[in-house]
């Protein structure tokens, strides 16, 4: 697995290597045309030269007899320049290495080749005094010229590139550093640390990170503190029950008859119904989890669903006697997680239901507005307090009022608060128009 300094590193130095390579060959061509340009600016120049002292003399009447003029050599790259000046087909004057033989070239700049070594040459031609002068360099010495200037350009580069190799290294190594404390961070610390992260002078570029990960650890350190509660609430609930039982189970061992035995074991019968149904309140509630339902929503006619649920619960309540309808039910599309609105719509129905007085009546409408889908369930049970209406949501809370006279274990309507929740919908307790009773309201939103 590579690390982000090698990612960083290495096409950094193949984009540097491929860049000098381009700059290289480029320098290369314009030193070279360059240097060209000067040495023949120098031949031509010394043509100059030439051509002012021949003038010179022969303005005097003193034109020199033919000479060769010594060559002495003060730089390197003077060995191999030589020149001629002809007056008519007569060699007034040559270099010391330049050949008897006339230059034979066009005016202006060409090459030829004196001793099998290739020359660069420039020809001025003055007609007035009916003079050639002739001056030529070695195209070597050209050559070594320019690789001499050329490398001496780029040498520093190869010098360079190391350097700033490990510039780069360290740089994108203090670059680093604050991930490098991140990382060290998650890495030192212990599994049930759930702070945040700190990070001094974090980038922006990483501050993402950092910050996505506080997002987590908060809504983990959240998680697990609901859920360390859940527990210790629900082991305690659950406590109850189980001692019930043991407690039946032992007045049925101890019968002297059979008719205390049949009590002892219709009791254990109720406490089973009733540690069956807090155990699967517990469920419900561990199952429904907000990030995971929210990825299953479907669109729902919320309709449906009550009347689903009403014919399920019709059977359950003949022996209380309770008339539970549906009053008025138009098709209402919910976008929502359909298990969850089943279980929600259930636990209100059977609250209401299980609070109602025999003979009692629990109407359930659900209406189709225009800026919402409102479910309704209103019975003519005892109410809730209005002090107490908030608190009936808390999990394992049971209305002080009328905890003796029902049986259950305050999870229901802790659920229906958390399925509201999940589905952005709005929860409202209130009176009916007329008599007693509790109004049970839900509000989704259209989808």
């Amino acid at each position: 697995m590579k690390s982000i300094r090698a990612r960083l590193i290495f096409p950094l130095l193949g984009i540097f290597s491929v860049a000098w390579l381009i700059v290289g060959f480029l320098s290369y061509d314009h030193v070279k045309q360059e240097t060209e340009a000067l040495i023949d600016k120098d031949l031509v120049q010394s043509a100059r030269l030439l051509e002012a002292f021949l003038e010179h003399e022969i303005t005097e009447d003193e034109i020199p007899e033919p000479a060769i003029i010594p060559t002495k050599i003060v730089n390197i790259y003077e060995c191999n320049i030589t020149f001629q000046i002809w007056i008519d087909n007569t060699l007034l004057i040559r270099s010391q290495l330049a050949p008897e033989e006339r230059f034979l070239a066009q005016e202006g700049f060409s090459f030829l080749t004196i001793d099998d070594e290739p020359f660069r040459l420039f020809t001025l031609r003055n007609d007035y005094f009916k003079a050639v002068i002739q001056v030529a360099q070695s195209i070597n010495t050209r050559k070594e010229l320019t690789n001499n200037i050329l490398w001496s350009i780029i040498t520093p580069f190869f010098f360079a590139l190391p350097v700033l190799l490990l510039l780069i290294w360290f740089i994108v190594g203090n670059a680093l550093k604050p991930l490098k404390e991140i990382a060290k961070q998650v890495e030192t610390r212990s599994h049930d640390d759930l702070s945040p992260l700190i990070g001094k002078e974090v980038p922006a570029e990483i501050i993402v990170c950092v910050v996505s990960i506080n997002d987590l650890l908060s809504r983990l350190r959240d998680a697990f503190l609901r859920e360390k509660h859940f527990t210790a609430n629900a082991a305690h609930e659950l406590r109850t029950p189980m001692a019930a039982l043991k407690t039946q189970a032992q007045v049925a061992l101890r019968a002297q008859d059979e008719e205390q035995q049949s009590r002892a074991l219709r009791q254990i019968d109720t406490s089973v119904d009733r540690a069956t149904h807090l155990i699967e309140q517990l469920l419900t509630m561990a199952r429904v989890d907000p990030q995971e339902s929210s990825k299953s929503f479907v669109d729902v006619d919320l309709c449906q669903v009550v009347i689903q649920v009403v014919a399920d619960l019709i059977p359950r309540i003949d022996k209380k006697n309770i008339d539970l309808g549906v009053e008025d039910c138009s098709v209402a599309i919910v976008n929502g997680f359909e298990p969850g609105l089943v279980i929600l719509v259930r636990n209100i129905i059977e609250n209401a239901v299980n609070y109602t007085s025999e003979g009692g009546e629990v109407n359930v409408s659900v209406l189709n507005q225009d800026e919402d889908v409102t479910l309704l369930v209103c019975d003519n049970g005892p109410g809730i307090d209005p002090q107490q209406r908030k608190r009936v949501f808390e999990r394992f809370y049971r209305d002080v009022n009328h905890s003796s006279s029902v049986q259950g274990s305050g999870l229901g309507l802790s659920i229906v608060r958390r399925i509201a929740d999940i589905h952005h919908a709005e929860i409202t307790l209130g009176e009916p128009d007329q008599g007693s009773g509790l109004l049970f309201k839900v509000r989704f939103p259209h989808s």
